[in-house]
């Protein structure tokens, strides 16, 4: 039972230690770099890297990128809507808000009008101004019963701010509005993918490679085109380009990853709280037992070998090696079933641990001593 309440001591001492250098990281100015780093880090971007690294990219059989960069007449658009057309793809989505009209291209604006009431597969982008009021920015040809819409609204930071997530659905002045990714998702099946609430959609950014044809070569990329999800977007804007875990990437290939993510029903499952403290402290008590069992074998003897095994180096390349095994099997786990469980605050205890051992040796011969002294 004593040895049991040591390991127990040295677990809860450990965290305690993350606890203190982690208060320090986020309070003191010296660490504020740091600590902004951590702030916006998930565990699920290290596995990305890692899949990235281990070969080439899979190539996307279900969403193709239409680059419009360059294109800025509305009658421009128009025609590219019907080529695109032309070729029957599953579902096509346009990211760009065609805002009011255009007094010196009248002609272009009855034009593009047209052609989007002829669009049956099509979801037009719009964007979500206050929510609580129900202000929306919409393009000049909606609202109209012949056009699908879905708001592209992505959370913003000035300074940084990995996209991660975006909504399925969103509640505007009392209604639930889909997305626009719903949008596309639900036409490209045939079927509602996902069920309408107003939450966030956990994007998985396994690497992918998305093909991207350019706005003047639709008909030469019919095979491209032909029964796809077909994104039209801007892919060299600097105002629409975000950081995620794959970098910087354009609006619309954020959004490929997302509609992909909803088709393939891969979204990203995250622990919760209480399941990430509960095997968190179970990893690094079972941590303790196991460093403790090799201190005490490397203690037993006095031969150069034990010496050796017990130096602060191969005590330090123990755990380096044990933290590996656990990033490894949690690795598994995130590429068999989606699942991410942030083991982070785990491992830092476990580096820990022989700091935490010291510790616990300290009180007790501090307790030992006032002991003595009072008997």
């Amino acid at each position: 039972m004593g040895t049991l309440w040591k390991y127990f001591a040295v677990t809860v001492l450990s965290f305690c230690l993350v606890g203190i250098y982690a208060l320090a990281a986020f309070n003191l100015k010296v660490f504020n770099p740091i600590a902004e780093i951590l702030d916006d880090y998930s565990f699920t971007d290290f596995y990305y890297k890692l899949l990235d690294g281990a070969g080439e990219r899979d190539t996307s059989r279900i969403v193709t990128i239409v680059d419009m960069t360059e294109l800025r007449k509305r009658r421009d658009f128009a025609d590219l809507f019907m080529e695109v057309n032309a070729l029957h793809p599953k579902a096509v989505g346009v990211d760009v808000v065609f805002e009011g009209y255009k007094d010196e291209d009248l002609e272009g604006d009855t034009l593009l009008d047209m052609a989007v009431k002829q669009l049956q597969n099509y979801v037009f982008s719009y964007k979500i101004i206050d929510s609580m009021d129900g202000e929306t920015v919409h393009s000049f040809f909606t609202p109209s019963d012949s056009v699908t819409e879905g708001f592209t609204n992505m959370p913003r930071q000035l300074y940084g701010g990995m996209k991660r997530s975006l909504s399925i659905g969103r509640d505007v002045g009392g209604v639930v509005q889909p997305s626009f990714i719903k949008r596309v998702a639900d036409i490209y099946a045939g079927q509602e993918v996902m069920a309408l609430a107003d939450k966030d959609l956990n994007i998985n950014f396994s690497p992918k490679y998305y093909r991207v044809v350019s706005y003047d070569s639709i008909f030469e990329n019919r095979d491209l085109i032909e029964d796809h999800l077909v994104l039209i977007g801007a892919m060299k804007e600097e105002g629409d380009m975000h950081y995620t875990p794959q970098g910087k990437i354009a609006g619309v290939e954020l959004l490929a990853y997302a509609a992909e993510t909803m088709l393939r029903q891969s979204e990203i499952k995250h622990a919760s709280t209480g399941v990430t403290v509960i095997v968190s402290f179970f990893v690094v008590f079972f941590s303790v037992i196991l460093l403790s069992k090799y201190k005490d074998f490397t203690g037993k003897k006095k031969t150069l070998g034990h010496v050796l095994l017990s130096t602060s180096l191969v005590r330090g390349l123990l755990v380096c090696g044990w933290v590996s095994v656990i990033v490894w099997i949690t690795f598994l786990l995130f590429c068999r079933y989606n699942y991410s469980i942030s083991l982070v605050i785990a491992m830092s205890a476990i580096a820990l641990i022989y700091m935490a051992m010291n510790l616990y040796d300290s009180i007790k011969d501090i307790r030992l001593f006032k002991k003595n002294k009072e008997s």
